[in-house]
């Protein structure tokens, strides 16, 4: 083998070289298939059933069983300051089960126009059950199954 033939040889094995490098580190460039598999949050207020159930959750992940407490309802009104106040142990304990673990499955009936049942897995692991009411413009929460 002569010079020129090993130069052009080591030529292309460069090329060949530079050209893996390229399309091994900009794969992430080209997708096939579409969209994300991520799905959007509803946003974390009382203007749906599946947004009060998520804004509850985050206080508890956050610690503030007081805040937690003003999404909850009876059927027809929210709950009054006593009520509140003997449910708060509950809803802390409830709050510690479900603290940090995040929301992995959630299925929403319709039971009318202003009532949902939502069901609604943690972590692949805890199952509660929402059932929503909407008083006025705003969704509260009326009962918590286990």
């Amino acid at each position: 083998m002569n010079t020129s033939e090993h130069t052009l040889q080591r030529w292309f094995t460069a090329m060949l070289f530079a050209g893996m490098s390229f399309l091994l580190s900009s794969c992430e460039l080209i997708t096939l298939g579409g969209g994300s598999l991520r799905q959007r949050l509803p946003d974390l207020d009382q203007n749906s059933a599946q947004g009060v159930v998520y804004l509850f959750k985050t206080e508890l992940d956050s610690n503030n069983v007081y805040a937690a407490l003003h999404v909850l309802s009876s059927d027809d009104r929210p709950l009054l300051a006593i009520e509140k106040y003997d449910m708060q142990e509950e809803i802390a304990r409830m709050g510690r089960m479900i603290a940090g673990k995040k929301i992995t499955y959630m299925k929403i009936d319709t039971l009318s126009e202003v009532k949902h049942r939502i069901k609604t897995e943690f972590n692949y692991t805890k199952e509660l059950t929402f059932t929503t009411v909407k008083i006025e413009d705003a969704w509260f929460i009326a009962a918590i199954k286990e």
